[in-house]
């Protein structure tokens, strides 16, 4: 991943190691324009899907969760996880939550995709998909 401001590289340290391990050779490259999640999403993830699953979790029983930041990490864990190995010896170190930061919008749209399903199959909570009306009537 190359990040470019004003024109400059502003990560070209991990670049030019990169292209130090390369053997010898002729290659070609592609740059590709990334896009990370939107705004959009980014607000509906955050202002309803975590507090729902946040109070969902709890309802089933999970007190130690108490903030809407307990509930991200959850998922991040459920659906993000990164194994992390040892390239060597192959041996597993551990496994940490991945990070929802990097996600394309198309990554992003699996990501919530996935917490929906679970959410109703694990907790059994709907989870109404973006741009839907709701009402909440007071009796």
């Amino acid at each position: 991943m190359i990040h470019i401001e004003k024109g400059r590289i502003t990560n070209s340290v991990p670049i030019r190691n990169f292209f130090k391990e390369l053997p010898d050779g002729s290659y070609m490259a592609r740059f590709t324009p990334r896009k990370i999640r939107s705004l959009n999403q980014n607000a509906y993830y955050h202002g309803i899907m975590v507090p729902m699953v946040k109070e969902g979790l709890r309802d089933a029983g999970y007190d130690e969760i108490k903030t809407n930041a307990d509930a991200h990490e959850v998922l991040k864990t459920l659906f993000l996880k990164k194994d992390i190995v040892n390239k060597t010896t192959g041996q597993l170190v551990a496994t940490i939550p991945g990070s929802t930061t990097d996600l394309t919008t198309i990554e992003f749209n699996g990501y919530m995709d996935e917490i929906g399903k679970w959410a109703s199959e694990f907790l059994g909570i709907y989870i109404p998909p973006p741009g839907m009306q709701t009402t909440i009537l007071n009796h």
